[in-house]
Order: C-alpha cells, then structure tokens, then sequence
C-alpha cells in the first residue's frame, strides 16, 4: 500500500510540475532565459537509467557463508506463461533482510533522482531545454516506478513470496527466492514483466537468491 501511494505521489508531482513548465513559457514569452550548467541536467537524466547493483550474497551460517545463488533463466516465448500459484516458500531471516534492504535503495536512488529533476525545473536559471528534458526524464521515471510496482504486484499472485524488480535502459532483472523457479514459473514471469513493462524477452534475467 505504501508503495502504491508513493508511485501515485510521483505521478503527481510529474503532471504537475509539467503544467507549471507549461504556463512558465506561456507567459516568459520571448524573454532570454538563462543556460543552466549543462552537466547537471544530462547527469540527473541519466541517474534515471541505473539501478542498484544487487548484492546476491546471503549467510547462511556455513561454511559456505557468502556464496552467491543465481540461476540464469533461458528465453522461451512460444509456451504459454503457467500460473504456479502452488509455489510457497517460507523466506528465511536473510532473504527478508535482503529484500528490505535492496528495495530501500533502489527506492531511495529514485527519490534523489526525482529531486534533482525537480530542482531543474524549478530553477529560475535552468534553460527552457533543460526544464523540457527534466519533465520527461521525470516522467519516465513515474512511468518507470510503476511498471516495477506492478510487476513485482502481479508475480506474487503466481504464488511467490516476494520478489525485486530493476528495470534499466529497457532491459529488467527480477529476483526471487530461491527454490521458486521452474521452467514455466520462468515463462510466466517473463510474460509478466514483458506485458507490464513493454520489456523484450531477451532482455529479461531472473535471478534466485
């Protein structure tokens, strides 16, 4: 729930900020604006195409503390995506940390994206260029939170307790726990993130941890 309102806070503030750029050079007519340093605009632009690296190394108290889980899932569009609504696995206490802990930066690298696009916005010294390229950056980036909400929304409907989803540049990694995939709960997870975010098959990676 909490997620959904902070998707539905940014989407406000987008179509607002977006009016309020709008009515700006309505009205500034033909007056010269002043250029803003360009590097700041292209650098928060391109903060809205990186995610979090993820750390997929859990303890398990072993010898073998530290060693990373992942299983690469191949492509395959011509089955039809199967619900696996029987899939339940109790998430052990270092998954539920990991979760946590990855969506709290993935959220929190977005929130600082967010506020710099808006301080470009806002700014009296930034071009009118600028302040365009912010407000569809800043779209994107709605657009973008969304789409990740959702799919993660949609894939625990298939019976997964939880699960974390990047979407960069057009391509989306999705993590699950580990014990959850098979090959079909990998086509249906595929379908999934390939309907909800307009992602293509091939540039789609599921990871266990």
């Amino acid at each position: 729930m909490t997620f959904g309102k902070r998707q539905l806070v940014i989407a406000a503030m987008v179509v607002a900020l977006g009016a309020a750029v709008y009515l700006n050079w309505q009205f500034a007519g033909n007056e010269p604006v002043k250029v803003a340093d360009s590097s700041s605009v292209s650098s928060s632009v391109k903060q809205l195409g990186q995610t979090t690296y993820v750390n997929t190394e859990l303890s398990d108290g072993s010898a073998d503390k530290g060693k990373t889980s992942q299983k690469s899932v191949s492509e395959s569009t011509s089955a039809q995506p199967t619900d696996s609504s029987e899939v339940n696995t109790s998430l052990s206490k270092e998954q539920q940390e990991f979760f946590v802990s990855e969506k709290a930066k993935r959220d929190k690298n977005q929130e600082k994206s967010i506020e710099s696009l808006s301080e470009i916005i806002e700014s009296a010294s930034s071009s009118e260029s600028a302040k365009q390229e912010a407000v569809k950056a800043a779209d994107l980036l709605a657009k973008t939170i969304k789409a990740e909400g959702d799919i993660e929304a949609e894939i625990k409907t298939k019976g997964f307790e939880e699960c974390m989803v990047a979407i960069n540049n057009q391509t989306c990694t999705v993590i699950v726990t580990k014990g959850t995939l098979s090959d079909a709960t990998a086509i249906s997870v595929k379908d999934i993130v390939h309907r909800q975010g307009n992602i293509e098959f091939n540039k789609i990676t599921i990871t266990e941890i």
